[in-house]
């Protein structure tokens, strides 16, 4: 079944060839408008009578699914997708070659001399929105051999080439950055800066540390499913909403006080081989990888989650020196949330319901559109995320 989630979709005929690349909001509804309704444009009617199977890619955000699908239709250039662009000159995204790059947006016949480019993209609002969401993350800057500051430097969008505030490899650093989140790397590029952050604080550089910590949330806020134009207006507000989130969670949890340290477990295994456990953290709302901590399970012989889940919670509070969570969320039943014993607040949230299950039995029914529910998701498929990624090294390095 076709998931009702934002994505790619790709038609391939009979002998496996793609034919057409394309993105929506809601794939289900967008693949199903193909077969419901007679199209007018023969183009698509012929495309629609060749296709045989259908193949869907999720993603978290529309903004992912626009660089998705153009990152595919460049590497497979589908049948369907070249005469489209061939009636129409889209717009792409160009890196100039220059030793201060700018970003701009050019015709196909003007990216000859690029460093690099990206598209094509179907709409030149569609190109202007993803800059303006882009430029509030990875600054750059539209005239660094000038003589005066670029008029983005006085908004605080250009780190100041233009002005001699900025050397070239800081600057590069930015464009890299920009770079691999437009080829859809943007895990592997989190995991960089969350190194760099951690870096800078070992180093005592607190001021960097904070700048790449803003990056990071940025591209993790922008990715979600939330709205971005909040954010766009008032840079505070991903920290707004997590506080305002955490009100909401103490309310509908009836906990005593607001939790600042939210950990999220969960377990990861096949058969019972090679478990792994994760612990993932928020602090204030906020995703904070350097907290997170995982854990190659002990016990062996038939799966046992709960088994696994209790040895790992064991062992995690084993640690004197890691600070005490204000909530629990283990990903699970009342079974998995019963194996935590003391006076922190636990709670089960279970995938195929999205309930909350307390210890003693109870269930929590929070409202699917709850911002609290939202919270709560994130920490527990961020957990999920965390040990499925440890459990694949570890089975990696069995197979080897």
């Amino acid at each position: 079944m076709i998931p009702q989630r934002a994505g790619v979709y790709i038609f391939i005929n009979s002998e496996g060839k793609i034919l057409y690349v394309g993105k929506a909001l809601n794939l289900r509804h967008r693949v199903s408008s193909y077969f419901r309704n007679k199209s007018d444009n023969p183009k698509t009617a012929v495309l629609v009578r060749e296709i045989a199977r259908v193949e869907t890619i999720t993603v978290s955000s529309e903004i992912e699914a626009l660089i998705l699908e153009a990152n595919l239709i460049k590497k497979y250039q589908p049948p369907f997708n070249i005469k489209l662009i061939d009636d129409k000159d889209f717009l792409y995204i160009k890196i100039t070659k220059e030793q201060f790059p700018k970003i701009i947006t050019a015709r196909k016949k003007e990216l000859v001399n690029s460093k690099k480019f990206f598209g094509p993209f179907p709409s030149a609002r569609i190109v202007r929105d993803t800059f303006k969401k882009l430029r509030h993350i990875f600054p750059w800057c539209s005239n660094p051999g000038g003589k005066r500051p670029c008029f983005y430097f006085h908004i605080n969008l250009c780190p100041g080439p233009c002005v001699g505030r900025i050397g070239k490899k800081d600057y590069a650093k930015i464009i890299n950055c920009f770079i691999k989140f437009m080829e859809g790397k943007k895990n592997e590029l989190i995991n960089d800066l969350t190194k760099e952050m951690e870096e800078c604080a070992k180093n005592q550089e607190f001021e960097k540390a904070g700048e790449v910590k803003k990056i990071i949330s940025g591209i993790e806020y922008l990715t979600s499913s939330t709205s971005i134009k909040e954010y766009l207006v008032d840079p505070n507000f991903l920290e707004n909403q997590n506080q305002l989130a955490l009100a909401c969670l103490q309310k509908d949890l009836n906990l005593e006080k607001i939790p600042q340290r939210i950990e999220g477990y969960d377990i990861s295994n096949i058969q019972g081989k090679e478990a792994t456990g994760s612990m993932v953290v928020l602090i204030n709302g906020g995703i904070d990888k350097s907290q997170y901590r995982k854990f190659k399970i002990r016990i062996s012989g038939r799966p046992n989650d709960v088994g696994m889940m209790r040895e790992m919670v064991k062992r995690r509070f084993k640690h004197k020196d890691w600070p005490m969570p204000d909530l629990i969320i283990v990903d699970g039943g009342r079974a998995q949330a019963r194996v935590v014993k003391g006076e922190i607040p636990v709670f089960g949230l279970a995938k195929r319901m999205e309930w909350l299950y307390l210890p003693d039995g109870s269930v929590l029914k929070l409202p699917k559109n709850s911002t609290s529910l939202r919270l709560l998701q994130k920490l527990r498929d961020e957990a999920h995320r965390f040990a499925v990624n440890y459990h694949r090294h570890l089975r990696g390095k069995m197979f080897i």
